[in-house]
Order: C-alpha cells, then sequence, then structure tokens
C-alpha cells in the first residue's frame, strides 16, 4: 500500500536538521519522517522539530526527479502565492526554478 511505508528522517536527524536554521526542508516523499518510526521514536516528530519548534516549512511531494536527472547541484525554488487567506497548509503546483 502506498503509506505502509516510507524512507525519511529519524527524531534525532530531523532535530539536527532543526539546528541548522534552514528557511524550509523538503523531499519528495509524502511524510518526510521514516514510516514506519525508528523504535523509540515519536511518530512525524520532524514536523514538531521544524514547524513548532524552529518555524521551518515543511514542502512534501516534491518533484525532483528532472532536476536530479541534468545533475542539478543548486537552483532557486520561487513556490507560486497562497491563494486561501489564513491556510496552514498549501498545494503548491507551479514553482519558478532558476
Amino acid at each position: 500500500m502506498w503509506i505502509s511505508g516510507e524512507p525519511g528522517l529519524t527524531n534525532e536527524a530531523a532535530a539536527y536538521l532543526g539546528s541548522l536554521n534552514p528557511i524550509a526542508v523538503g523531499s519528495d516523499s509524502w511524510g518526510r519522517d521514516a514510516v514506519p518510526s525508528v523504535d523509540g521514536d515519536k511518530v512525524f516528530y520532524g514536523h514538531v522539530a521544524f514547524l513548532k519548534e524552529n518555524g521551518i516549512y515543511i514542502l512534501e511531494t516534491m518533484n525532483t526527479g528532472p532536476l536530479a536527472g541534468q545533475g542539478v547541484k543548486e537552483f532557486l525554488f520561487v513556490p507560486g502565492q497562497a491563494r486561501l487567506k489564513g491556510a496552514v497548509q498549501m498545494i503548491i503546483n507551479r514553482a519558478v526554478i532558476w
């Protein structure tokens, strides 16, 4: 089943990345945290470490295949404007990448 498992971050890795003060973190997976979680880890703790504890934006299900296929190592990502006032999450279906 599609949501039965995915590779991702452990609680320790999420806390470490959060300590680096990025503006946003993202991945091509649907949850970015490891599913099932490692024994002893809190489920989806990455969301707490990034959003609640550090104010870091989370980007999920990014299609990074074309960039990787072209060997791109650095790029500027500019997401489109959110169209819903007061929303806490947004689907970004268009972005500019230089």
